[in-house]
């Protein structure tokens, strides 16, 4: 097997297991095992779990906005693309079982001063945020009574927080719900 290879084997896999059973409960020999490698190729590419971590969600990150731009190339209004965005997560919670945003399961599980971690999930949702700005920023201001930094804000806390109610929830209509409310705003 060509180390691309192997490096990509871990990677899906520590996403896979880490998604289902959490950061913190996932050992390094179980990755090695469900990834049929030996533990000198993981460390070949890996010097810890959290080189793991930090790489998964770095990797996590590419394949999202490339999955969620690739989504989006269907619509051509702001409005519609803002309102696809709620689509697309409604979808992926669905597809994954309602088990929450991969992002902010990891940042309650790293330890409070782990920096770098924090770093790439707030990378990770400021980007999500700045993309909204974006659309936002093609709409005319006066369709809104609020300001393209309000409406952004708002539609971006309103995504957030109804991610992760539905993974509580175990069932999307909170994420339904804030889109109704931000087709409305805009």
């Amino acid at each position: 097997m060509k180390n691309s290879d192997v490096k990509t084997k871990v990677l899906n896999t520590a996403a896979q297991l880490f998604y289902k059973q959490g950061y913190n409960a996932t050992g390094i020999n179980q990755i090695i095992e469900e990834s049929s490698i030996a533990k000198a190729s993981l460390y070949n590419h890996f010097k810890s779990k959290t080189e793991l971590l930090y790489a998964h969600l770095e990797t996590l990150n590419t394949r999202w906005f490339e999955q969620l731009n690739e989504y989006l190339e269907k619509f051509t209004a702001p409005e519609d693309k803002i309102l696809a965005i709620f689509d697309f997560r409604i979808q992926r919670q669905v597809s994954q079982e309602f088990g929450g945003c991969p992002f902010i399961k990891a940042s309650a599980e790293v330890p409070v001063d782990d920096a770098r971690a924090f770093e790439i999930i707030n990378r990770h949702k400021m980007n999500l945020r700045a993309l909204i700005l974006k659309l936002v920023q093609r709409i005319p201001q006066e369709q809104s009574i609020l300001n393209h930094e309000e409406l952004t804000d708002t539609i971006y806390l309103l995504m957030e927080g109804a991610t992760v109610t539905v993974n509580f929830q175990k069932n999307p209509q909170m994420l339904q719900k804030a889109k109704a409310v931000v087709e409305r705003l805009l």
